[in-house]
């Protein structure tokens, strides 16, 4: 009986792998799972033992302060490894800590499959030499970045992006807003202020205020909040208290986004999500001042939007760290709803960049090729 180790550590690595490793487990019956993620890998079937809500975290800062503890969870894991003596681990983006455990499986002649390769042709261009080293076999999501890892001597395969699999509108925009108990006849925004506890208290504070700017200067315009799974309600509606009504939407956020006119979105995969559904979005961003620093100075980021990073150039309008306040949002929100051309033009560019993401298929493709290289 074939064995697989499964390491996620975020909500969206959670998504992707519990999608194509639920297809692996029809392919396969017998396979035997272990690992780390959240509902999705549970529910395919994999035996957990850290959940990605005690794995997620960003910033370089606030990986150093709980050091201890997430060196306590790579130890555990790599005692896993040596226990249970998998044929394969398949390594979910996370790439801090999965390119270290790809190392650890590596010294032990296991094979590491790599699904969602770390961005290095953006930044940390340094972890290449890293890659090649420890892993077997890279799954990425672009098709330009099979170009780039093969350059480097990697075995590189797209799928296409999954994104495309399931990033659609079930229900049309009258029925969502109505739902909601929202004017299908107004602008709505919708505001996506990121699925980390630290991404909250940093996004909200400035979102909430930014929305009592804008419903002063707007009477026509209502507000929605597409919860991300791992958010309950309770934990957020103290932001907004004072301000204007907000519509909260548990478990239906591509519905919600798809149905909005604009949409605030904290830099990460639903920036991507967004603009697969061709909703015209503005990407903000608050982290540490050190983990700032350190991206401008160090690693020398530009955009920090996944739809200008893979598009080249900077189509969606980015305010990142000092340049993200309530008074620049709130002029960015209004300039955006107040020119139907600009916001057309914006719209146009975000089709373009979901015509580069492939075909659709990816979890089929992926579950298949996975199942070739366990037989």
């Amino acid at each position: 009986m074939a064995k697989l180790m499964v390491i996620a550590g975020e909500a969206s690595g959670d998504l992707h792998a519990g999608n194509v490793i639920r297809r692996l487990k029809a392919l396969q019956p017998n396979l035997e799972l272990f690992g780390t993620g959240g509902s999705h890998l549970a529910e395919a079937g994999v035996k957990l033992h850290y959940r990605v809500e005690e794995l997620a975290v960003i910033g370089i800062w606030e990986v150093l302060k709980r050091y201890r503890y997430y060196k306590g969870i790579f130890d555990h894991m790599v005692r896993l490894l040596d226990e249970e003596q998998p044929d394969a681990v398949f390594l979910v983006d996370y790439a801090g800590f999965n390119l270290k455990f790809a190392k650890e499986a590596k010294k032990r002649g296991v094979k590491v499959f790599f699904y969602i390769a770390p961005q290095v042709w953006a930044w940390k261009k340094n972890r290449v030499i890293t890659i090649k080293q420890y892993v077997d076999e890279l799954i990425v999501l672009f098709p330009f970045e099979v170009e780039f890892f093969q350059k480097e001597g990697l075995r590189a395969h797209c799928f296409g992006h999954p994104l495309l699999d399931i990033c659609r509108a079930s229900r049309s925009r009258a029925e969502v807003l109505r739902g909601l108990g929202l004017d299908p006849a107004k602008n709505t925004l919708a505001i996506l202020p990121g699925s980390r506890e630290n991404e909250i208290h940093k996004h909200l504070p400035l979102l909430s205020e930014t929305i009592k700017l804008l419903a002063k200067k707007a009477e026509d315009l209502q507000f929605v909040y597409p919860l991300a799974p791992t958010i309950q309600r309770a934990e957020v509606e103290p932001f907004f208290q004072g301000g204007p009504p907000v519509a909260f939407a548990q478990g239906q956020t591509y519905d919600v986004v798809a149905a909005a006119d604009l949409a605030l979105v904290a830099s990460g995969t639903a920036t991507l999500e967004t603009a697969i559904l061709e909703t015209p979005l503005i990407i903000f961003y608050k982290v540490t001042k050190a983990t700032y620093w350190l991206g401008r100075n160090i690693l020398k980021i530009g955009n920090v939007g996944l739809p200008n990073i893979i598009a080249r150039k900077k189509i969606v309008p980015e305010l990142i760290q000092h340049d993200f306040s309530p008074e620049a949002l709130t002029a960015m929100v209004s300039e955006y709803l107040g020119d139907a051309h600009k916001l057309s033009l914006l719209k146009a560019d975000l089709k373009a960049l979901k015509s580069q993401l492939g075909a659709v298929g990816a979890y089929d493709k992926t579950a298949e090729f996975l199942q070739r290289s366990l037989a």
